[in-house]
């Protein structure tokens, strides 16, 4: 199911209302939230996106911090690499073992990482006038607001969009049968012919994402190639 898109608009507004009724200090968050909203009405392929993934030291969003940060920027179908950012964050925590054998990110190297903080503002700014893009969104949207919580002490409300959502209704839509397997990034992306990559770096999972965004929505689209972003949103 997607989010209606004056659902969206009016949850947005609702959480910029509270936000100024609380008389938060001007903050990237604050801009962010009082900046204009993306159309949600447009075409996808007219609309701008930020393409994020994050590498964390685990699962629980409640006791764990981000570790790492990638993204990039997505015009459209097009992919403009200078747009690309990654960075390492300091967890300011011990990372666990089991959570470094899959990222390869080490205590020694995490500690000469950025804080969380400046990680949190990048995200936030870069995000202005774009929509946001991830594979299990769930995931990176749990970390975002438990950041924005520790920092600003208040959640984050955008427009998202999250391709394993996409794909689960592809498939539901041709009543094909799939298990959790055939929804990850890397299964999707064998099944659209795209390239395999290294998992479990940020910024190259961030690329994986957006590539695999653009074949969704060119699979989707209806015969005049419609497809407004609004039928894309996922949840919130």
């Amino acid at each position: 199911m997607y989010l209606p898109a004056f659902l969206h608009r009016w949850w947005l507004q609702w959480r910029r209302s509270r936000r100024r009724a609380g008389g938060d200090e001007d903050t990237v968050l604050a801009r962010l939230l009082e900046s204009p909203l993306p159309d949600l009405d447009a075409n996808w392929d007219e609309a701008e996106y930020l393409v994020l993934d994050f590498e964390t030291t685990g699962l629980d969003s409640r006791e764990d911090r981000l570790l790492s940060v990638g993204w990039v920027v997505m015009q459209g179908a097009s992919i403009p690499l200078q747009s690309a950012h990654h960075r390492i964050i300091n967890p300011a925590m011990g990372i666990p073992e089991s959570s470094a054998v899959i990222h390869c990110i080490t205590d020694d190297r995490a500690a000469e990482g950025i804080a969380e903080l400046r990680a949190l503002e990048s995200v936030l700014e870069a995000l202005e006038g774009r929509i946001l893009v991830a594979h299990n969104a769930r995931f990176e949207i749990a970390f975002m607001q438990a950041a924005c919580q520790r920092i600003y002490g208040t959640g984050l409300a955008v427009p998202v969009i999250d391709t394993l959502q996409l794909a689960r209704l592809g498939f539901e839509r041709r009543h094909l049968p799939h298990g959790p397997g055939e929804l990850r990034l890397d299964s999707l992306r064998l099944r659209y012919n795209l390239p395999r990559y290294h998992a479990h770096h940020a910024l190259i999972d961030a690329l994986g994402t957006a590539e695999l965004f653009s074949a969704l929505c060119q699979d989707r689209g209806g015969p005049d190639g419609r497809l407004p972003v609004s039928r894309l949103l996922s949840p919130l």
